[in-house]
């Protein structure tokens, strides 16, 4: 089994591996589009904040599996409590599974590294980036601060997504709105083929 204190020393295993183990969870093509989204979000911040490239696998890894145990187990009571489980039983960096466990309100945990207020403050950001590059022309062509922030007055677009969490994940972060938003752009546009755009 691939211990995941070596992640320094593997590397890029360790990303072979977490996308297995996603691919071993999660059927559903959204979700894991989902979940690569919100891996180069992650990863994207990771670079800006200068870090080594063993922190910014770990913040990738942390972007791609916070919502691996979504599809099995979709009720606030189990997600991501049991995901974390196995995260743990798979000797997953604690950084990582702090981070994941605090990535939802409902979990009670306070974010207090980084690594977790970046998560929270992109995880519905890259949903509502998503939805709206699905109705754009040019999906993220010419998309920029100013249009994620007329959707996300649109109450009735993409209304699954929490526009409040949005919110207090910038706040939480202590970022410029308008930066925040153009990074996770950035970001998904340059992965937009992993993500089912051409």
């Amino acid at each position: 089994m691939l211990i995941m204190k070596d992640l320094n020393i593997v590397g890029n295993k360790v990303r072979e591996f977490s996308l297995e183990l996603l691919h071993e969870w999660v059927s559903s093509d959204s979700l894991r589009k989902h979940c690569y989204a919100v891996a180069a979000a992650m990863e994207e911040y990771a670079m800006k904040n200068k870090l080594p490239r063993e922190e910014i696998d770990k913040w990738w890894i942390c972007g791609l599996l916070h919502d691996f145990d979504y599809e099995k187990f979709p009720s606030m009571e189990k997600h991501p409590f049991e995901g974390v489980k196995i995260l743990r039983e798979k000797n997953y960096d604690e950084k990582i599974v702090n981070a994941i466990i605090g990535h939802g309100n409902h979990t009670g945990v306070k974010r207090e590294s980084d690594m977790a207020k970046t998560l929270f403050a992109v995880d519905e950001l890259c949903g509502l980036i998503m939805a709206l590059a699905k109705v754009r022309p040019g999906n993220f062509d010419g998309m920029n601060a100013n249009s994620v922030k007329k959707a996300m007055k649109k109450k009735d677009f993409a209304a699954a997504i929490n526009r409040e969490d949005i919110k207090q994940g910038i706040q939480e972060l202590g970022v410029n709105e308008d930066e925040h938003f153009e990074i996770v752009i950035r970001a998904l546009k340059i992965c937009k083929k992993d993500l089912g755009f051409c």
